[in-house]
């Protein structure tokens, strides 16, 4: 393996570009992958994106294939906030601790949505009143599925969903060592609250784009720890999914995140299939401190327009078709 490593000229961001120069022929077919980007031309082409549409933004990006070797990683063990891409995770540790039956309704569901719950504290009482119809008696399949955003549903009660994970754990420090405990490498992923509550009080929910990207490849392999195939083609099949994404044609599965808040950060995370290849695995994270001189909501769609831009040019020069590929 060939790694190349980059310091950018920009002070606050940190590259680290690592092009891999031969790929396990065992693990992917011919050509599926290429040698890498060029590393100078990418770097420029990704740090000029960020700086015309997030200036002080910062990012994390990790994009690799199945083996899990990266193919191009800008500060990929940063934490940032993971928004709720950090739900990937919640729905790896649901479903498997619920494996035997994910049409039954997990016990406890129901006093998680109490109004003294501390899950239903950021919520109007007409809005706890619409989340309890909704998922009140729901079946760990439904509640997966909402939190992910496969099964349609208003913005709270899919927050809340995954806040009555978080509590069917035990709360934000009890899930945060469940998903610990699937694998060293999504130690960085921590649960500190349950969803839209303050972010300054116990902590923000937090993850690198390395792990969230970890959780992404070992779903594209059909290989989680500790859960059968049955188990983990349920987990895919609660995750959105497109055949065309970001403008790329092929098999796209993904979650995203965003937070209009300070810190500002929009994160996308998920893996690619193109037409008769193996899965790109990836996450890309921006965070920026506030909106500065922008309006927030001109703030938060351009930090927008940057991640889905970063993340089209990264994945396209991995396959070999983008900058300096």
């Amino acid at each position: 393996m060939k790694r190349l490593v980059m310091r950018s000229r920009t002070p606050s961001v940190v590259v680290i570009l690592a092009i891999v120069a031969v790929l396990d022929p065992g693990r992917l077919p011919a050509g599926d992958v290429s040698a890498g980007p060029d590393p100078a031309a990418l770097e420029a082409q990704v740090l000029a994106l960020i700086d015309e549409h997030a200036e002080g933004a910062v990012a994390s990006v990790w994009v690799g294939g199945p083996d899990g070797t990266a193919l191009f990683a800008l500060d990929p063990d940063a934490a940032r906030p993971s928004a709720s891409a950090i739900k990937t995770a919640y729905l790896v540790v649901l479903f498997s601790r619920y494996a035997d039956d994910l049409d039954a309704s997990p016990p406890g569901l129901d006093e998680a949505l109490a109004d003294d719950h501390p899950a239903m504290a950021p919520y109007t009482p007409a809005q706890r009143d619409e989340i309890r119809g909704a998922l009140r008696g729901a079946s760990a399949r439904s509640l997966g599925g909402i939190m992910m955003g496969s099964i349609d549903a208003p913005n709270h009660v899919y927050n809340a969903a995954a806040s009555a994970v978080t509590a069917l754990f035990g709360g934000p420090e009890a899930l945060t060592e469940a998903i610990h405990a699937l694998d060293p490498t999504l130690a960085p992923i921590a649960s500190r609250r349950y969803m839209l509550a303050p972010r300054d009080v116990t902590g923000d929910n937090e993850a690198s784009a390395a792990a969230l990207a970890s959780v992404m490849r070992m779903l594209a392999v059909g290989e989680v720890p500790g859960a059968g195939p049955g188990t983990v083609e349920a987990i895919r099949g609660a995750i959105l999914a497109e055949d065309e994404h970001l403008g790329l044609d092929g098999q796209h599965q993904f979650k995203g995140g965003s937070l209009n808040t300070d810190p500002m950060a929009r994160v996308r995370s998920g893996w690619w299939e193109a037409p008769g290849a193996g899965p790109i695995a990836y996450a890309v994270i921006l965070s920026r401190p506030g909106p500065g001189d922008l309006p927030r909501a001109e703030a938060g769609d351009r930090l927008e327009e940057a991640a889905a831009k970063v993340t089209a040019m990264v994945l396209e020069a991995a396959r070999g078709g983008g900058p300096g590929g």
